[in-house]
């Protein structure tokens, strides 16, 4: 039924399709905030540069600190996944716009770090950004998606 009530009654959860809805909360979201915890511990410890961490870091003082703003940035992502997942399953009022906001920062907070670390250490923003373009359009296009499907159920998120 794509989006639209089954009936014409009162909107509540059973009038709607919610595949997705549930997919996220039982599943997406879960597994971004488990994500984000692996990625945040590869920052701390430098495994994102696998075994030359020691030389980027000599070589790059600042990455350091860059990575351990990073990794503490991801873990706030993944905590907020968490959240979000917990207010979008209890349908509360706000409960989309929360998630959007979630893939902003998906977006953002990555771009950021590329550029300081492109201002670290010299080397072309675009040269750093390659391996992440397409997650960064991944979470452009979720943002437009989930704007849709939770346009069409708005009614449902007055908890």
């Amino acid at each position: 039924m794509d989006g639209q009530m089954k009936e014409s009654s009162a909107p509540t959860p059973e009038n709607y399709e919610l595949k997705w809805h549930k997919f996220l909360i039982y599943f997406a979201l879960w597994a971004s905030a488990v994500m984000n915890v692996v990625s945040s511990i590869a920052y701390f410890t430098g495994s994102i540069y696998g075994n030359s961490a020691r030389q980027v870091y000599n070589h790059f003082g600042g990455m350091r600190t860059l990575d351990v703003i990073m990794g503490l940035l991801l873990l706030g992502i993944a905590g907020f996944s968490i959240y979000v997942r917990f207010q979008l399953a209890g349908f509360k009022t706000g409960a989309p716009k929360k998630l959007e906001y979630l893939y902003i920062a998906n977006v953002a907070i990555p771009l950021l770090y590329l550029l300081a670390a492109s201002s670290v250490t010299g080397l072309s923003f675009t040269d750093l950004a390659s391996g992440t373009w397409g997650s960064l359009a991944g979470s452009v296009v979720m943002i437009f998606v989930n704007r849709t499907y939770y346009g069409k159920r708005e009614a449902l998120f007055v908890n």
